[in-house]
Formats: structure tokens, C-alpha cells, sequence
């Protein structure tokens, strides 16, 4: 037992992205992906985020031993970061100074989800992102668990699903015409040790202070699951300050099966205060062969916060979950996670 405390709490400090209340990620969503076009409607949905710190030095905390863990694990990567930049510009000091902004962000969840008929299930996910200031930032070196980005917050059992086995490690580079460039384009690895390329597009439109709707296509092409799509919407009702609804479609077309993947997901993202949030959730997803029927039913609550440190939150999440496979037989569970971030700020 107190190997796997000592185990987790290393783990718990090496990660991605500073703290927000997940109203405000939310909101800088849409901010993120329109500052280009939609910069002027956009901002709009920002009016009524709290000044929360960026940085955990700026709390009155006494320093543990891990928050020197952190820290020092995060200039290890930033300095690994900028030596590998540096093989990409020239010797003189403008080009140097650039490569001192060379950085690296991450996170790491570990999470254990135990549910009826399954008490022991056990989920890592890390996500880390590389940005090379001497490639203009157009280009980044990505790393994750899971190639499937709108399911980050997803239980294991939820995701493993035979419909929708995307939980592979994955490796790329990804690039963009500018850095405000709604258009990326990724060469990696992934998806059961296949090669794959893919193109993506991803705006979003403010109608106003109170509605919006992020969207996005992608094209992808694996070596052995061959041509790939996907589609997606989200739309977003900002109530107050504290609360705001949103709204998830998102379809997948497969040419290894000549089928499409489709999920439907509504969230409501309540702001507590500045280091607390509940976010009631409930998805449905399933195919469309042999006809369209629902796969999967999932509903849940979340309690995130991050009282401790802006960079270290933890979730508990009572869950119910009922899959084709299992007879759709009702499973109750509860995620238990503990997330941790290292690095800046991150779009990612």
C-alpha cells in the first residue's frame, strides 16, 4: 500500500496546462479557434471569467516537495525542449533568443473507475505537447494516450467500447499554415502501430454574449484502417457567469467497415467558486450498421477542484453506464482521478 502512494504521488506531478474553472476553458474554446476571424464576437463570451492566477507561485502557499518536483520537472523538459529547437535556427542572438521560449507542456490522470461488475479497473492518460518557436509556431511534436481529443474526460469503460477502440498511445507532428491558421495537419503513429496522416479544420462562430458554436471536419487516412472522417458540432449557451450549457454532436465515418460512429452529448458546467465546479453530463452514442442503434448510455457527475495547487486537480464522479454489450444492464461506478499539469498555458 504505501508503494502505490509513493507510485501516485509521482505521478501526480507531471502534466500540462495551468489550472481554469471549466466554464472558463469552455469559454476560451471558442476564443482560442476565432481569435483570427471571430475575434470582436468572440471576446464577448469572455466578459465573465474571474481573474484566477496563471501561476501557482502566485498563491501564498508554503512550498512542498512537490511543488519543487514540479517545478524542477518542468525545466528539465523546457530544457530538453530548447536544445532540440535549437537544431532548427541560426547562431546569431535573435534566433537564440527565440529558442528560450522552446517549451513543453503536459499532463498526466490517474484514475481508478470501479463499477459494478468491475471493481478494479484502473485508467493512466497523459497528453504532451512540444512547441518549436524556431519552426515559427506552425510546427509541434504531440504525444498521447488517446488520438480521440473529445473524449478526454470519458471513463475506460466508456471508451473501450468495440465501436470506438481509439485508446491508443499516439505520436505526431503536427503543422499549421500560420499560427492562427484554422487548418492543422498531422503525420504520426497510432491507432495499433499504424502509420496515419490527417487534416483538420476548426473554427468557431459567437451569434452573440450568449450563444456560440465551435465545429470542425477532419480527413484521415490510417495503413491499415484506410480512409477515415470525422464531423463535428458543439453548441454553447453562456446562462451566467457561473453556468453554461453545451451541446456535443460528433460523427465518424469508417472505410474499414463502411459504417458510421455517431455520439450526442450534452453537458451543464456549474462554477462553484474559483477552484471548485460540477459538471452533470449524459452521452448516447452508437452505429449506423446494421441499422442506426444506440451502442452506449452514460450519464455522470462531476466534482473537479484544485484547492490544493492551480496545476493539480482532483475529480469524483459517480457514474451510470449501460452498454449494448452487456444487455444494456444499468453498471453504477465511481471515478476517482487525480490530474497534474506541468508547462504554460496550452491550446491543446
Amino acid at each position: 500500500m504505501t508503494c502505490a502512494v509513493t507510485v501516485l504521488c509521482h505521478l501526480m506531478l507531471v502534466n500540462f496546462s495551468p489550472l481554469q474553472t471549466n466554464i472558463e476553458t469552455a469559454k476560451r474554446d471558442v476564443d482560442a479557434v476565432s481569435n483570427h476571424e471571430q475575434s470582436q464576437s468572440s471576446a464577448n463570451l469572455q466578459t465573465h471569467q474571474s481573474n484566477e492566477p496563471n501561476n501557482v507561485h502566485e498563491h501564498h502557499f508554503d512550498e512542498q516537495w512537490f511543488d519543487i518536483w514540479q517545478r524542477s520537472f518542468t525545466d528539465s523538459m523546457d530544457f530538453t525542449v530548447k536544445q532540440f529547437d535549437g537544431w532548427f535556427h541560426s547562431s546569431d542572438s535573435g534566433a537564440k533568443q527565440l529558442g528560450e521560449q522552446a517549451r513543453a507542456e503536459g499532463r498526466i490522470q490517474l484514475a481508478w473507475e470501479p463499477r459494478s461488475g468491475d471493481f478494479a479497473d484502473t485508467d493512466l492518460r497523459f497528453r504532451i505537447r512540444v512547441k518549436l518557436p524556431a519552426l515559427e509556431e506552425r510546427v509541434d511534436l504531440l504525444l498521447s494516450d488517446n488520438e480521440d481529443e473529445t473524449q478526454d474526460s470519458s471513463i475506460r469503460a466508456a471508451r473501450d467500447t468495440s465501436n470506438n477502440n481509439r485508446d491508443q498511445t499516439t505520436i505526431a507532428l503536427r503543422f499549421r499554415p500560420d499560427q492562427n491558421s484554422h487548418y492543422s495537419f498531422r503525420v504520426g503513429a497510432g491507432r495499433r502501430d499504424q502509420l496515419y496522416t490527417r487534416a483538420r479544420y476548426r473554427d468557431a462562430l459567437a451569434f452573440n454574449n450568449k450563444w456560440a458554436m465551435l465545429y470542425d471536419a477532419e480527413l484521415y487516412y490510417f495503413t491499415r484502417d484506410r480512409l477515415g472522417a470525422e464531423i463535428g458540432a458543439a453548441f454553447q449557451y453562456d446562462i451566467s457567469p457561473q453556468h453554461l450549457i453545451r451541446q456535443n454532436n460528433r460523427f465518424f465515418y469508417r472505410d474499414e467497415t463502411n459504417d458510421w460512429f455517431w455520439r450526442h452529448e450534452i453537458q451543464h458546467l456549474y462554477s462553484i467558486n474559483s477552484h471548485n465546479a460540477l459538471i452533470p453530463h449524459f452521452m448516447v452514442e452508437g452505429l449506423s450498421q446494421p441499422n442506426y442503434r444506440v451502442e452506449e448510455v452514460y450519464g455522470g457527475l462531476r466534482w473537479r477542484s484544485n484547492r490544493i495547487r492551480d496545476w493539480l486537480y482532483f475529480d469524483v464522479e459517480p457514474f451510470v453506464l449501460l452498454l449494448r454489450e452487456e444487455n444494456f444492464s444499468a453498471s453504477l461506478g465511481v471515478a476517482l482521478r487525480v490530474e497534474a499539469y506541468y508547462g504554460g498555458n496550452s491550446g491543446n
